[in-house]
């Protein structure tokens, strides 16, 4: 039997939609990058399966929406804020050890496999060498790094990355390269056999630090699109290196042509904090978190070679739980092998260049408080180039038409009520098919910070 292809799965954290000169940056540098897309497949309309991490990462190795699973927000959440309207639903707070994930699917077709980097799934038994990987390496319950340099956080900072710094290093190492060096291993270690590694980048999420050499690098262009943050443009660097490192050790070793590469991102980029603004979606509306464009699309490139059409740009809209069934097809597994990915579709046929409209609708639900409440509980329904956004603390909705007004600028709620009313009578039937968790009326909220442990 011919070898089954490996999967490099390069997630990174916060990335956003126009972080990248393949994507239209005029700041970033990002040569690596590009040249996969170059290579690739290059979507415009890929979104993430929520606008915070954690559920997104849910839906990647389920194939199932967040609303479905329960996993809702970033774990563990900012829980509802004084005065708010609504408390929050007793939602899951780790991947449950039920779920058939990618990793198992995989595992059981003769992959080996690793995670790396960043999990934010839960702790002790919810980790990822409990949910199908042979491997984890710097996996644990925490969102975020205490510091992008080793040690990597303080001894007894919770946000420490756990485990990578007993692994080597010296003061002035950056997290980002030492993972990168730690794939590069796992794929010289499994180079005679099928892997899939899923790389987990803790960059770009605050906070922000990168190497001197790329910040100053970085004060050397000009910002653009509001795009003008050096520290985050040196952090995106350090991923563009990674990534070429990756690229290059997979080309070495003879494995270019049977490795799968998907790059992308767990939701938009974050425009809620430094100073200038970390990042710029433009021209789509704000970012992480919220309901808009800015907070869902991210960027997706996918290189197969000989499969994948080199250069290949696909407008279709694509979703997080899409991977799930894409790459155990891609795997040669049966279908009964994605049988729990009841949401996702796989975009072989897609990647093979054909034409095709994968998802007529997507869905998304928030029932939560984000940044201080700045973002309230939401859910979103795209039906063709329509969508509906409601939320709940205020009770209005607002409607747009992606295509032509990507930006969501004009609201057409109110001179388009049929449309309105469609999308809002597909929502409602949505949210009860996958039996989603809705906000609380604060009389019956079970707990201000809610949820299963």
């Amino acid at each position: 039997m011919e070898r089954r292809p490996n999967v490099v799965f390069i997630l990174v954290d916060d990335m956003g939609w126009a972080d990248a000169g393949c994507q239209g940056s005029r700041f970033y540098q990002t040569p690596h990058i590009d040249q996969l897309a170059a290579e690739g497949m290059r979507f415009t309309q890929a979104y993430a399966a929520c606008a915070v991490c954690s559920p997104t990462r849910a839906a990647l190795l389920t194939g199932k929406y967040p609303a479905r699973l329960h996993i809702t927000d970033w774990i563990p959440g900012e829980g509802a804020p004084p005065g708010s309207r609504f408390g929050l639903p007793a939602w899951q707070q780790h991947l449950p050890r039920t779920e058939t994930t990618l990793a198992t699917a995989l595992a059981r077709l003769g992959y080996a496999t690793a995670h790396l980097g960043k999990w934010h799934l839960g702790g002790g038994e919810y980790l990822p060498e409990h949910q199908g990987f042979a491997t984890n390496i710097a996996g644990g319950d925490t969102g975020q790094p205490g510091s992008f340099f080793w040690p990597y956080g303080a001894r007894q900072d919770p946000h420490r990355v756990p485990g990578l710094a007993e692994r080597g290093g010296r003061p002035g190492d950056y997290l980002t390269d030492q993972l990168t060096d730690e794939a590069l291993n796992f794929i010289e270690a499994n180079r005679d056999r099928p892997f899939y590694l899923n790389f987990a980048h803790y960059a770009v999420h605050a906070p922000l630090g990168g190497k001197p050499a790329l910040i100053a690098e970085a004060g050397e262009h000009p910002g653009a699109d509001g795009q003008s943050n050096q520290v985050y443009a040196a952090m995106l660097a350090s991923v563009d290196e990674s990534v070429g490192r990756v690229v290059k050790k997979l080309a070495d070793l003879g494995l270019t042509e049977q490795t799968v590469i998907v790059f992308t991102s767990d939701n938009g980029g974050a425009v809620h904090f430094g100073q200038p603004p970390a990042t710029a979606n433009l021209p789509l509306r704000l970012g992480k978190g919220h309901p808009y464009e800015g907070g869902l699309r991210v960027p997706l490139i996918v290189k197969f070679p000989g499969f994948t059409p080199a250069g290949k740009v696909c407008n279709s809209p694509v979703i997080t739980m899409d991977f799930f069934p894409t790459l155990v097809e891609l795997a040669g597994g049966e279908k009964e092998a994605s049988r729990s990915a009841v949401d996702g579709v796989s975009l072989v046929p897609l990647l093979r260049g054909t034409s095709q409209m994968p998802h007529p609708e997507l869905f998304w639900h928030y029932p939560h408080y984000w940044n201080g409440g700045k973002v309230t509980p939401y859910s979103v329904a795209r039906i063709g180039d329509w969508k509906l956004i409601r939320f709940y603390e205020t009770g209005r909705a607002e409607l747009y038409d992606l295509a032509t007004d990507l930006g969501e600028q004009h609201d057409c709620a109110g001179s388009h009520p049929a449309e309105r009313n469609r999308l809002a009578a597909r929502l409602d039937q949505w949210l009860k098919e996958v039996a989603a968790q809705m906000p609380l009326a604060k009389s019956d909220d079970q707990s201000a910070k809610g949820g299963k442990q």
